[in-house]
């Protein structure tokens, strides 16, 4: 047998074990969670414990009355989850709230196929966008972190009337980049993005193909986007849709999911552009979160296809990117 065919074998695998990708999400996903604390208070580290906690539970009691083995770890993948719904939440929601769109992402589109690493598409996007289309109201507390406001815990229980978002024009570039402004608790700070983006890049955790292309697809398109819906463009628009619509924190932690999304550079770039077009395509119809989120759904659903036509390049010549050989 020649030493080409057995690098090739399939019983080889990456070092990358699927605990050590989940904790190096977790690890990334630290200054955002640090950050939503700082600003938002108690009631943000509230809403981060119960969603994690309560996905974990939810997986934990699916997977007992189903039968199905644990494994030999602590599934981290209910962990990161549930962080994820957390952080794209507004801080005034409800645990209620909150709850809905754990127990539809754990039960649902997770553990309905098969559990982790069985999912068709990202377990967190699909909370979030199951509780945006069948609950609006419940998404909608909005408020700034003033600092009279960290104790506020209220609003963990008790619905608040849906604020109107103020408009973002007349926020100054650092405003933007720290989150300094309202939003979900842990998308805002580009800052915190970009060195989660770094950390997981790093690691080797994150396949970049489809979050570039993604968000330089929205760069490259915003301006025609703009021209046809208000006849109008400005420099200063584009800037402040990218740092503010939450493009970032889907391209860095749900376009680079390892599971949903396509596995090779041609099909995850093709994926990146195409969640980009439908983003922009949808902007004017729907709401903010649902036209950033909605997309990343059907091209989850197209990610298997994109993968299929991609693998006709010869297996002969090219190794897999999936095998790490040293």
């Amino acid at each position: 047998m020649s030493n080409e065919m057995k690098q090739l074998a399939p019983f080889i695998h990456t070092e990358k074990s699927a605990p050590y990708i989940y904790l190096t999400f977790l690890a990334a996903l630290v200054p955002c969670v640090v950050y939503a604390i700082f600003y938002y208070g108690l009631r943000a580290a509230i809403l981060i414990l119960f969603c994690m906690i309560t996905f974990v539970f939810s997986d934990t009691f699916c997977m007992r009355l189903t039968r199905r083995r644990t494994g030999d770890y602590f599934d981290l993948s209910s962990l990161v989850e549930g962080l994820l719904i957390a952080l794209m939440l507004p801080p005034d929601t409800t645990l209620l709230t909150a709850l809905t769109a754990v127990l539809f992402a754990s039960v649902v589109t997770k553990q309905v196929f098969g559990g982790a690493g069985s999912n068709i598409v990202n377990p967190a996007c699909a909370g979030r966008l199951f509780i945006e289309l069948v609950w609006p109201t419940g998404v909608q507390g909005f408020s700034y972190g003033e600092s009279n406001s960290k104790m506020e815990l209220l609003s963990l229980i008790v619905q608040k009337q849906p604020d109107t978002l103020p408009s973002y024009e007349h926020l100054s570039l650092l405003e933007l980049l720290s989150g300094n402004y309202p939003s979900m608790i842990g998308t805002a700070c580009i800052i915190c993005l970009v060195i989660g983006g770094i950390f997981l890049t790093l690691k080797g955790t994150i396949r970049l193909y489809s979050p570039i292309s993604y968000l330089v697809t929205i760069m490259a398109l915003y301006p025609v986007s703009m021209l046809i819906e208000t006849k109008s463009f400005s420099f200063d628009g584009l800037i402040i849709y990218i740092l503010s619509s939450g493009a970032v924190f889907v391209a860095v932690f749900i376009l680079g999911d390892l599971t949903t999304m396509p596995s090779r550079f041609a099909s995850g770039v093709f994926a990146g552009i195409t969640c980009g077009v439908l983003t922009l395509i949808t902007k004017p119809f729907l709401a903010p979160v649902v036209s950033v989120l909605a997309p990343v759904i059907a091209v989850n659903f197209m990610s298997f296809v994109l993968d299929f036509f991609s693998k006709t390049l010869s297996r002969r010549k090219i190794r897999s990117r999936e095998v790490d050989v040293s």
